[in-house]
């Protein structure tokens, strides 16, 4: 019984001794971008009766985090004019932060498809504090969060440069009901290191 438990000692370190000499390389943050994009929000479902289409633009930190995986870190800014029946308020300035990952598979190339999370804050453009009708808490800030998937198509690459397509679907965990948001945008991106 002894020498079973020897050989099968003499096996494990035989494996770990032939894993080891595997070369591991070491991705996270092994390559750094920056990228500004700008594109255009449509509010989807029960938001899109408050609010319209509205531009935005954001600024983007991208790193590699795995072998085909990257991190994303992203900052921005919209401003959501309200529907022209909506008279408490002209609109709502929203900044949003994300973070995520994005992946590319085999068999997608060149697209990459992505997941994260996301961090908004709203407010209105004027409104009346003591007005207790819809919309009003956005007088006084708003914070929601939520979840987007994602996909990113490259579409030229030059050295150090790459332009392309990002598009978004952002559900927003409000209360009573959830909201989604599809964004639609072009960025131009640097890679740093």
């Amino acid at each position: 019984m002894k020498n079973q438990y020897f050989f099968a000692l003499i096996l494990f370190a035989f494996a770990y001794g032939f894993s080891a000499e595997v070369e591991t390389k070491d991705y996270m943050f092994s390559e750094g971008y920056l990228a500004l994009e700008g594109g255009e929000a449509y509010p989807w479902g029960i938001i899109e009766d408050a609010v319209q289409p509205s531009l935005y633009g954001q600024g983007e930190f991208y790193y590699r985090y795995w072998e085909n995986t990257y991190g994303l870190v992203q900052f921005g800014y919209a401003y959501f004019r309200t529907q022209d029946y909506f008279k408490r308020f002209p609109g709502v300035h929203q900044f949003h932060g994300r973070v995520g990952l994005d992946h590319q598979f085999s068999w997608m190339r060149p697209i990459l498809l992505g997941v994260g999370f996301s961090c908004i804050w709203a407010r209105s453009d004027g409104g009346d504090p003591e007005d207790k009708g819809p919309g009003v808490m956005l007088t006084d800030n708003e914070s929601e969060f939520g979840s987007f998937i994602k996909a990113k198509l490259p579409i030229l690459k030059y050295e150090k440069y790459a332009v392309g397509l990002n598009i978004y679907w952002e559900h927003i965990w409000t209360l009573p009901e959830k909201s989604n948001m599809l964004w639609i945008g072009l960025f131009v991106q640097r890679r740093m290191w």
